[in-house]
Parts: C-alpha cells; sequence; structure tokens
C-alpha cells in the first residue's frame, strides 16, 4: 500500500512510534509459554515476531503472515540475521492461509488501522 516506505519501514517505525514497548507490553499480555503456536498477524518486516516474541519467549513456534511479498523478504533476512527460527508466509489478515486451530496465540501490531471496517471484522473473525 506504501510501497515508499517499505525500504525505510523500521526506521519510521522506530522513530515515531514508542515500538519497543508496545510491543513488550503485547507479548507480555499474551501470556505465551515456550510451546505456544503464534501468528503475527501482518508481520511487516517481523520486529514484533524477531525481536520481541522470540526474546521473550525463544521456544515459542512462531510464524508471521504479510500479504506484502517486498516487507516478507525483509522479515526473512532479519530472521535470518537475527539467528532465529521464525517462518513467514503471504497472505491476507481476511482469509488466512491456516487450517482453523493452528495457533495459540495471534498478535498484531500495526495492522488493524490500515484495514476497513469490513476487513476488520473479517480478519478478526479469521484470527478468532
Amino acid at each position: 500500500m506504501l510501497d515508499w516506505l517499505t525500504p525505510v519501514y523500521d526506521l519510521f517505525v522506530r522513530l515515531f512510534l514508542r515500538e519497543k514497548r508496545f510491543k513488550r507490553e503485547l507479548v507480555a499480555r499474551a501470556h505465551l509459554a515456550p510451546d505456544h503456536r503464534v501468528l503475527d498477524l501482518g508481520a511487516r518486516t517481523g520486529t514484533l515476531a524477531i525481536t520481541t516474541i522470540k526474546q521473550l519467549q525463544p521456544d515459542a513456534r512462531v510464524t508471521g503472515l504479510d500479504a506484502d511479498p517486498k516487507i516478507l523478504a525483509i522479515a526473512r533476512e532479519k530472521a535470518t540475521r537475527a539467528g532465529v527460527d521464525v517462518g513467514f508466509d503471504p497472505g491476507n489478515a481476511t482469509a488466512l492461509p491456516y487450517p482453523d486451530e493452528s495457533f495459540d496465540r495471534v498478535l498484531s501490531s500495526l495492522v488493524f488501522s490500515l484495514l476497513s471496517s469490513e476487513d476488520k471484522q473479517l480478519a478478526f473473525r479469521e484470527a478468532y
């Protein structure tokens, strides 16, 4: 949607939002366990999955989902550099490409504000 932002997305978020603080709070409230399967819905560059979820719960099995293949390439490279096992799949929040009950937790940050009201409802239903 905002292709011009893709190369500088991480810098933009770091400079203009309290990213570390709110992502740590999100993960803390999720009460993740080592055996949990976690979906990062709208993963973007993978920051939530790579530097927050895997840092706070390294044994969780984490998958990131995003519709933008360019931003997923950045996320995969970040995961490789960080040495963490996080899978990143292409897909849409309104029609998840996974069977029901594939995940114990579904987390998301900075994505729902980009969705229409109708798509927000569909995405919430899919996550549930």
